[in-house]
């Protein structure tokens, strides 16, 4: 270990120890550019002061496994733009549920049936995406489950990306046979 990482190691230590003073001694150092960094991810400063406060609030909660082989910083930025993109993921899955219950119920159904019919979808759809063939399922959930793009999963799965259009044409051909859609 260099000299430059023995402060940030001291304060690891001092914080797994349970020292708040270190702790908010390791919020005030970075937490404005965390924020200007979530920012870039989130596209609200509202929104990436909420994304930090998890960051930090998750070390604090778990500080007593709060280990780090890399610098401070450069551990703060990763689970920033971790969180980040979680924060991104689980907003478009909430945005994409809510625009489909705002159709159905524009088509005059009833909220909580609405509900109940969407889970039930849901259910149907994920225990019927288990009979896909493994790759298909892979790429399927990789996409629907983890948002990644055809390209990403391209790479993930050292595939063509015209493979992965392929995969998930058939298992949306194979959901719409199944669901009577």
């Amino acid at each position: 270990m260099d000299n430059s990482s023995k402060p940030s190691f001291k304060l690891v230590e001092r914080i797994r120890s349970g020292d708040r003073d270190a702790f908010e001694k390791l919020f005030h150092q970075y937490y404005s550019r965390l924020c200007v960094f979530s920012n870039s991810y989130v596209k609200s400063l509202d929104l990436a002061r909420d994304v930090v406060q998890e960051v930090y609030i998750k070390i604090w909660d778990n500080r007593e496994n709060f280990y780090i082989n890399q610098s401070l910083k450069a551990y703060l930025y990763q689970a920033v733009r971790n969180q980040s993109l979680n924060f991104l993921q689980q907003r478009k899955q909430k945005d994409r549920l809510e625009e489909r219950l705002k159709k159905q119920y524009e088509m005059g159904e009833e909220t909580e049936t609405v509900q109940l019919n969407t889970e039930e979808l849901t259910e149907k759809i994920w225990k019927l995406v288990e009979q896909l063939p493994e790759r298909r399922r892979t790429i399927f959930i990789l996409y629907r489950k983890h948002g990644l793009s055809y390209s990403e999963i391209a790479v993930v799965m050292d595939i063509a990306r015209k493979t992965v259009e392929n995969q998930m044409g058939k298992s949306l051909k194979f959901l719409r046979e199944h669901l009577d859609l």
